[in-house]
């Protein structure tokens, strides 16, 4: 069977045009192994895919010098498509490809006495209440595509949930581990997330992160410290934990839990 590189055509759209024909392709390169390392859980302690690819492996599979080599990756980190991260000692770079779609812009609403566009999700864990109606943070549609980088994503999350508030307060690496894994969450490039054993779409799923405040983070990692069994999967206790709480806070609030 013929094995094909994907070549996303946002990569030729907007500034991204500006980028060379070479550097399109070596981006093309590292999102399908970055593919590959996510089928083969190669990720680094927080859990963020990490792809392996070398100057020489570059210079063999694009025929091009080392210097040329050098200068692709260059501009693949000046456009934030990728970052690297140096280990030293002859080791090689770890490079996190960030990946470009056509999304969603978050946006911040304040309604007047309404019930939020909140989509109802079925099952016995997630309840239909509505949340709170002031400061909610809703999923608009732009009028225009938008193209959602991790490094902007994670900007845009640590505002949301006032991650400069938090930081203050001894909360430790747990809280560095939940926006890494709400900003992984947001841009993932899956139709579904799986959550508590269940698919769920993934746009469903960043409509609820979208809601997320400092208060329901704060309530998260109460509960995890309250919790007294042994949890197998971290991140998939954390997104569960995350994705039930816009629920589960106002309901203990309510019945005073």
């Amino acid at each position: 069977m013929n094995k094909f590189i994907k070549l996303p055509k946002m990569l030729f759209d907007g500034k991204y045009s500006k980028l060379s024909t070479d550097s399109k392709l070596l981006y093309s390169l590292l999102l399908d192994r970055s593919q590959l390392s996510e089928k083969n859980n190669l990720t680094d302690a927080n859990g963020r895919v990490i792809v392996y690819f070398t100057n020489i492996e570059v210079c063999k599979m694009l025929n091009c010098s080392h210097d040329k080599a050098t200068d692709l990756f260059r501009k693949l980190e000046q456009f934030k498509l990728i970052h690297r991260h140096k280990q030293g000692r002859g080791k090689p770079d770890l490079i996190y490809v960030n990946r470009i779609f056509r999304s969603e812009k978050l946006a911040v609403n304040v309604p007047n006495n309404q019930d939020s566009g909140m989509q109802e999700i079925s099952g016995t864990d997630c309840g239909k209440a509505a949340v709170n109606n002031t400061n909610i943070i809703n999923t608009k549609v732009s009028n225009t595509d938008l193209y959602i980088r991790y490094d902007e994503m994670e900007d845009e999350i640590k505002e949301q949930v006032e991650y400069d508030v938090l930081s203050e307060r001894d909360y430790g690496g747990v809280l560095d581990e939940i926006v890494n894994l709400i900003t992984d969450t947001y841009c993932s490039g899956e139709e579904y997330i799986r959550i508590a054993k269940r698919k769920i779409p993934i746009q469903t799923v960043r409509k609820r992160l979208s809601q997320l405040t400092a208060e329901h983070i704060e309530y998260v990692i109460f509960s995890l410290e309250k919790n007294k069994t042994e949890i197998n999967n971290m991140r998939g206790y954390l997104l569960t934990a995350l994705y039930n709480s816009i629920d589960t806070l106002e309901a203990d609030a309510l019945y005073g839990n």
